[in-house]
């Protein structure tokens, strides 16, 4: 495999997935737009989730690099899906406050930018539901009427 140019080599990789990934290849290509619905953990989906994504999302199917890409150039990347949304929802075991400063920007980084636009998705929202674990009834019964308006202005 020394030999091999780096464009080569995904396309080695891309014949030997596993079937169930790209199962979930064929439908994530066939959807309008994606939503995401998980806990937060660790400023980042949970392990089963943030491993879909790793396997899901791979070179050759989420994106591909350039020659600079292949060097170590993250400007070197080419985006390959067309979705125009994504919608995520995390739920947080802290207040708001928490995720204020670094903590919100982190995820946001790490979930919209790397995970969702890096691969082509034009737009991301990103609702959190802070402190979910120790919310109120009526905080709860508001966040599902935004969940509910999500997902019925989803195409707009």
């Amino acid at each position: 495999l020394g030999k091999k140019s780096p464009l080569e080599l995904v396309r080695i990789i891309r014949k030997q997935m596993p079937k169930d990934v790209v199962d979930q290849q064929k439908r994530l290509l066939q959807a309008h737009g994606l939503a995401f619905i998980a806990p937060n953990y660790w400023m980042n989906f949970p392990a089963i989730l943030k491993g879909w994504f790793e396997r899901v999302f791979s070179p050759g199917f989420a994106y591909t690099l350039t020659p600079e890409g292949w060097r170590g150039s993250s400007a070197g990347r080419i985006p390959l899906l067309r979705h125009e949304k994504a919608v995520v929802i995390n739920t947080t075991h802290f207040k708001e406050e928490t995720y204020q400063g670094d903590f919100g920007k982190a995820m946001t980084k790490i979930i919209d930018d790397w995970g969702l636009r890096y691969p082509g998705i034009r737009r991301v929202e990103h609702l959190f539901l802070y402190g979910a674990d120790v919310s109120t009834p009526e905080q709860r019964q508001a966040w599902l009427q935004q969940a509910y308006e999500l997902g019925r202005d989803f195409k707009k």
